[in-house]
């Protein structure tokens, strides 16, 4: 039995999980799904995931996976070792998790799902994190020992999801930010790139 990623297109974590996978190049099968229809929250899906979440991987086993950086962490260590220096790693994974994500989060979706703003304090909470990691990617090409990790691949979708606000918090600002998420794409041939990001893009048109 072959894994099978189910993802969306407009979640990051999906997309880190897609590029990486073609970056080791580990076969998975990818299913998309449909959240209007309510496909996360069948039976089945329940049964890998009780959270409803994506991405969920589903394993040769049967057994269901979620959490992106669990994921990204599981298949590194089980395929590809791209990650060496692990402490740096998570430690970066922690900090995507527990403060890039949340304060993305609290500047996106208040529009997307509650027809309403962020509050300013919302907004300077996520300014405060990019100019963390502006300041970081200054002297770094990569976050971790100047090598690609899955804390970049985590990190860089969060940021492309921060410019769906782009009116509130413009990446332009942070040159050294700009710089990493051109050198991130490099690594990948464009056929990988467009198979993950088209349709994200797709979806970001029609905001």
């Amino acid at each position: 039995m072959t894994k099978t990623l189910y993802y969306i297109n407009a979640c990051p974590g999906a997309r880190a999980v897609r590029l990486f996978s073609r970056y080791s190049k580990i076969h998975m099968n990818e299913k998309l799904i449909n959240l209007k229809e309510g496909e996360h929250m069948k039976e089945d899906f329940l049964k890998l995931n009780p959270m409803h979440t994506v991405p969920t991987l589903e394993l040769e086993n049967g057994e269901g996976m979620y959490e992106s950086r669990l994921i990204l962490k599981y298949l590194d260590d089980s395929y590809s070792m791209m990650s060496k220096n692990s402490y740096e790693v998570d430690k970066w994974l922690f900090w995507d998790l527990g403060f890039l994500n949340t304060n993305v989060g609290k500047v996106i979706y208040p529009r997307l799902f509650l027809n309403s703003e962020p509050t300013e304090k919302d907004v300077c909470r996520l300014v405060e994190k990019l100019e963390h990691l502006d300041k970081h990617l200054e002297n770094n090409k990569f976050l971790v020992k100047n090598e690609l990790s899955i804390a970049d691949l985590s990190s860089f979708t969060l940021v492309q999801n921060s410019q769906i606000r782009k009116d509130l918090v413009d990446i332009s600002h942070y040159p050294y930010i700009v710089k990493w998420m051109k050198t991130v794409e490099s690594k990948f041939s464009k056929k990988d790139w467009d198979d993950v990001m088209s349709e994200f893009f797709k979806w970001k048109e029609t905001l």
